[in-house]
């Protein structure tokens, strides 16, 4: 084992970049798909890697208190340790941190609200709104909650943009509580990912615009939706162009906030 494990890290020495963050890193996202623990054979086959490479990584781990091992069956399991560290700075609050000054900016420059949604569960819920300054308009609740379905734009738009698995797990959302086939979804889904953001007409309020880009983070995955209610007005915004690329420029700064990649 030692000789091995020695060649390993040898291996990992000549490679570009952090190879040790990246090889736990990669041990953790493995762990947290095993909810019922895995062995230490199966892991290093899960992660394309040697047992060699794996061996010492999980004793740090595990000394740690990241991971833990079953005294019998010996296989390993993710501790409570990230949930702990999560707790100190929820994502919903450092993303409200990130996006309120920005939305503050966009509700100003259009006269119009907007509010910032994230998915829980089969709904979604709104986490930050800005009210523009003008004494009439359109404005969604902070806190209120909706049920993942196409009727709105914030779920339309959350679901378009993830990865193949979580997308089609939105999607089984979006159809059992549209009350449609899926098959039809996911076309649609893929244009809006295409255009990189949504706009319709409200299918809740008449004479309403609703147009929505995601707030992305660094793997491009949407974790938020940014939204714009477009109320034409007579003095201010009659042109819906003007408000979207406002909207979807303040989304991408919120996105470089968050840490997503920035072009």
């Amino acid at each position: 084992m030692s000789e091995e494990v020695n060649n390993d890290e040898q291996a990992d020495a000549r490679r570009p970049g952090a190879p040790a963050l990246e090889k736990g890193l990669d041990l953790l996202e493995a762990l947290a798909a095993e909810p019922n623990g895995i062995s230490q054979k199966a892991l290093a086959g899960r992660i394309g890697r040697s047992v060699g490479e794996i061996f010492r990584m999980l004793g740090v781990l595990e000394q740690r208190g990241y991971v833990t091992r079953h005294p019998k069956t010996g296989e390993y399991s993710l501790s409570l340790r990230l949930f702990q560290l999560a707790t100190h700075h929820p994502p919903s609050r450092r993303l409200q941190q990130a996006a309120l000054p920005v939305m503050e900016e966009l509700a100003a420059e259009t006269g119009l609200s907007c509010h910032l949604s994230m998915v829980s569960g089969e709904h979604f819920l709104i986490v930050a709104q800005a009210e523009s300054d003008r004494p009439m308009g359109w404005s969604v609740k902070l806190g209120a909650v909706f049920p993942f379905t196409l009727d709105f734009v914030s779920a339309r738009v959350i679901a378009a943009f993830q990865r193949e698995r979580r997308r089609t797990e939105l999607v089984a959302v979006l159809a059992r509580q549209s009350k449609v086939p899926a098959d039809g979804i996911a076309p649609r889904l893929e244009t809006i990912a295409t255009a990189g953001y949504d706009m319709a007409p409200s299918t809740i309020v008449a004479g309403l615009v609703d147009m929505s880009a995601p707030v992305v983070d660094h793997s491009g995955q949407a974790v938020a939706a940014l939204t714009l209610p477009f109320l034409p007005q007579r003095d201010q915004n009659r042109d819906p162009a003007v408000a979207l690329a406002l909207l979807r420029d303040a989304a991408r700064r919120i996105s470089a906030n968050v840490g997503a990649a920035t072009a």
